[in-house]
C-alpha cells in the first residue's frame, strides 16, 4: 500500500471516530485493520423491514452493515455488505445499491451518512430498484419520509460572540452588536 492510500485511510478513520463521538446515540463501529480497510457499522436510525409474513413493512431501529475499502479505494467507491433485515428500494439482501455519484473526493464519513439517509428513507431511487416491492412501497409512502428526524449528520454548531462585560458599548470603537456566526460541522 502507497503513502499517499495510507494517508487517505487515516483521515478517513479520524473522520468516523469524530462522527461517532458527534452521534454516539446513532452510530457505532468496529474497524478492522491497520489502517483500517474494512468497517463494521451499527445504526439506530429508524427504518423498515417486513414482518414476518414478508406483507407489512415494520419499524426497527437497528440497522447493521459491513463496509470493505478495496483495493482501488478511493477511486472505487466502498463495498457494502447489509447484515440485518431491511425493506428499502435500493437493498436487497446484502446488496447495496448506493449512489452512483461516488466520487474520491467523498470522505468516508460523508458516505456513511448518505447510508443514514437511506435507512431513514430519505435518500431512495425507484426508478432503479433493487427490490421492486419496497420501491412500490417508497414511491405510495413519500409524504411519511424521512422515517426519523434524527441524521447521523452532526448537528450545526451555533456560536454566538456577545461582547465581554465591562468592554466598550456599541458605537464606542467596539462592535455595532453581537454577532453570530453559523458553523458548518466538521466531521
Amino acid at each position: 500500500m502507497g503513502p499517499r492510500k495510507q494517508v487517505r485511510l487515516q483521515k478517513d478513520h479520524e473522520e468516523l471516530l469524530r462522527l461517532k463521538r458527534a452521534r454516539p446515540e446513532l452510530i457505532d463501529f468496529a474497524a478492522i485493520g491497520s489502517p483500517p480497510t474494512e468497517y463494521q457499522f451499527t445504526c439506530r436510525l429508524k427504518g423498515v423491514q417486513l414482518d414476518g409474513t414478508g406483507e407489512k413493512a415494520i419499524a426497527t431501529d437497528l440497522h447493521r452493515f459491513t463496509l470493505r475499502l478495496g483495493a482501488y479505494y478511493p477511486s472505487e467507491p466502498p463495498d457494502v455488505t447489509w447484515l440485518t433485515p431491511i425493506f428499502h428500494p435500493n437493498i436487497r439482501g446484502q446488496a447495496v445499491c448506493h449512489s452512483q455519484q461516488w466520487s474520491p473526493a467523498w470522505s468516508l464519513a460523508d458516505f456513511v451518512i448518505e447510508i443514514g439517509d437511506m435507512i431513514r428513507m430519505d435518500k431512495f431511487n425507484v426508478k432503479s430498484p433493487l427490490d421492486r416491492k419496497a420501491a412500490t412501497w417508497a414511491d405510495k409512502n413519500r409524504t411519511k419520509f424521512p422515517l426519523d428526524e434524527r441524521s447521523l449528520r452532526p448537528p450545526e454548531v451555533r456560536i454566538s460572540i456577545k461582547p465581554r462585560p465591562g468592554a466598550a458599548p456599541p458605537g464606542a470603537g467596539g462592535s455595532e452588536s453581537p454577532q453570530a456566526a453559523r458553523i458548518p460541522p466538521r466531521i
